[in-house]
């Protein structure tokens, strides 16, 4: 190893970076309560935002979207088709040929080894900090909603080519704060998952005060931007499978640090299990301590009326005290590693996205190739044309109700309603239903919308009667919008 003797142009950067952070992002007033990002009042599937409901909607094509080197660019686009929804894991591990991810902890020695580094832990790295907020408060001015997610715990498990263990600023073999013997932490590589002793780091589990105390600094960093903003969501893990006092320690201490400022957050514990049904699931539900349920996973196996049908479990399970269903990933692409009955083609992923939206979630965004389409035209295409849909109606008072399409075989249609009032039906393909209207009178207008192509057809006035026929020709998308004139 070759001393890194560069500390003096360190903090010349970081002298520059916080004179363009002063210039371009001065901290934020601290909105209102009512201003923030929360379940919404009147139906808290939902979120509202500025007072008003919000439907979250988005596509992208970094996991750790503040390490993006297009940022602004990509999230012009983004909100040019109506995105208003990225993810934000605090990860790092993407390294190109014009572009390196870092970490938050400054260099103090290189290696021969590209990949590896030599850290220290009390010192931050600004630039790090400065990608975030500028993500912050980009983010902030056009009113695109951030899930941030804490803890990355493939940065944890992967191989070294992959971002795993061997090359992680708290592996003892990559910090000069402690040795594997002090901390208790393995050296190498780590691939048992789960049960990494990263993870049980907690009172409630292993009680290593050493490693806590470098994680709570970690995390306090964080809140030290983010609370200022009105516009997060926290999410403790992606897709954990550890023991569920890890999670609730990091929602517990999140809440806590944000009641001290004055505000108030929305958290959650995204799980793994891929079958929504199962118990770890279950808990965050149940538990008070969440205050929404991200059901990612489901976009990964699901398909067709079976995710349809898992949704609706969430939805039923959360019938008594209702909170927002968020899907921050959405899976599914042609080009997407292993086999497609595992993730799914592009169809797939665009039906879910789909889906998602017609069965209650507040929330739907496309995953990162190569396991989602990201932000590429096809995802633009659907992102748009739901957008136009669902700003032609008031969807936050309506419900999934495929109680209503008579004559339909599974995965044919999905109808979202307020019945009386205001009726969308989306067909994934070709198909025909018939739409129960017994009981209702009076006229609606009546739109067709192609999906893909984004045309939504000029409306046609019709009276209601008992049913009506709902036809899909073409095996291409399709939906159509019933309102009462």
């Amino acid at each position: 190893m070759q001393l890194f003797t560069t500390r003096m142009l360190s903090m010349a950067r970081l002298s520059l970076c916080a004179v363009a952070l002063a210039a371009l992002l001065a901290a934020p007033a601290r909105a209102d309560a009512g201003d923030r990002i929360q379940p919404y009042s009147e139906n808290p599937f939902y979120w509202q935002y500025k007072g008003e409901p919000i439907l979250l909607l988005g596509a992208s094509d970094y996991h750790n979207i503040f390490q993006r080197p297009d940022l602004v660019d990509h999230l012009d686009l983004m909100q040019s088709v109506g995105g208003n929804y990225v993810r934000n894991t605090m990860a790092s591990r993407e390294i190109m040929d014009d572009h390196r991810d870092l970490w938050p902890y400054a260099i103090v020695e290189e290696t021969d080894d590209p990949l590896i580094a030599v850290y220290d832990l009390d010192t931050w790295t600004d630039e790090y900090w400065t990608r975030f907020e500028t993500m912050l408060a980009e983010t902030a001015a056009r009113d695109i909603i951030v899930e941030i997610e804490i803890w990355e715990r493939h940065d944890k498990y992967r191989t070294r080519d992959q971002a795993g263990w061997e090359r992680h600023p708290c592996n003892p073999d990559n910090n000069i704060n402690y040795t594997a013997e002090e901390s208790g932490l393995p050296v190498g590589e780590w691939t048992e998952d789960p049960g990494h002793p990263f993870f049980a780091s907690v009172p409630e589990l292993d009680n290593n005060e050493l490693v806590l105390a470098y994680q709570e600094r970690f995390v306090d960093k964080i809140l030290s931007y983010t609370l200022d903003y009105d516009h997060v969501l926290y999410n403790m893990n992606n897709e954990t499978k550890e023991h569920h006092a890890w999670g609730e320690y990091w929602g517990r201490r999140i809440l806590d640090q944000a009641r001290t400022a004055g505000v108030h957050v929305e958290i959650t514990d995204m799980q793994d299990a891929h079958d929504i049904t199962d118990a770890s699931h279950a808990r965050v539900m149940e538990s008070d301590l969440w205050t929404f349920v991200d059901i990612s996973q489901n976009n990964l196996g699901a398909q067709g009326q079976t995710h349809w049908d898992q949704i609706q479990y969430i939805r039923d399970y959360l019938s008594g005290d209702p909170m927002p269903i968020t899907n921050v990933k959405v899976y599914g692409s042609d080009n997407a590693p292993g086999s497609p009955e595992a993730w799914g083609y592009t169809r797939d992923g665009a039906e879910r996205f789909w889906r998602n939206i017609f069965g209650g979630a507040s929330s739907a965004r496309f995953h990162r190739p190569d396991w989602g389409i990201g932000l590429n035209e096809t995802a633009q295409a659907h992102l748009r044309s739901l957008r136009m849909l669902t700003d032609a109606m008031d969807v936050f008072a309506c419900a999934p109700r495929n109680d209503l399409l008579l004559d339909r075989e599974d995965n044919e249609a999905y109808c979202l309603a307020e019945p009386g009032q205001q009726y969308a039906v989306y067909f994934p393909g070709e198909g025909s239903v018939m739409l129960d209207l017994e009981g209702v009178d009076g006229s609606f207008a009546s739109r067709w919308l192609d999906i893909e192509s984004g045309d939504f057809q000029a409306s046609v006035v019709m009276e209601a009667r008992d049913q009506m026929e709902l036809i899909n020709a073409s095996s291409s998308p399709r939906a159509v919008l019933l309102v009462r004139e």
